[in-house]
């Protein structure tokens, strides 16, 4: 459970109010279930910075879908982006696949990306809601202060 481990420990560092961890963590969570490839992080501080939560917390949260996590996690957000839409889109796998190939796909394909965002909501409002508590929680734990 290194990676766990890692996180945890990244999060205990950052100088800051459980409240703002958390926040921070839960949105960067929750931006990182989004097709939003090369943007996630910008988006992260600008809204950290709206919303006065830990903007590194927020960049742990987005890389928390890592890359071995990401191929598993971004299926079962798109088949679940797919049923709820009733797209009919399908994936044909290049034989050499490539950033070029990656990016029309994304952005090239209306109901590919439609079908992974919606899939990518539906799972990162609960995944963030969760994030939000588990790290609050940890937080209170291991820092042994009062709830703010």
């Amino acid at each position: 459970m290194k990676p766990l481990k890692s996180i945890k420990s990244k999060l205990l560092a950052i100088k800051t109010t459980p409240s703002k961890v958390s926040g921070g963590y839960a949105l960067g969570v929750f931006l990182g279930t989004t097709p939003f490839i090369g943007a996630k992080v910008f988006i992260a501080l600008g809204l950290t910075a709206v919303f006065r939560w830990s903007k590194a917390a927020s960049v742990v949260g987005v890389y928390h879908i890592n890359v071995l996590t990401a191929p598993l996690f971004y299926s079962f957000a798109f088949g679940i982006g797919k049923w709820i839409s009733g797209s009919d889109t399908t994936l044909a796998m290049p034989e050499k696949m490539n950033a070029a190939w990656v990016f029309s796909t994304l952005y090239g394909n209306w109901d590919f990306l439609k079908s992974l965002l919606i899939g990518g909501l539906i799972l990162g409002i609960p995944m963030a809601l969760m994030a939000y508590f588990l790290c609050y929680v940890f937080l209170i734990k291991a820092k042994k202060v009062e709830c703010i």
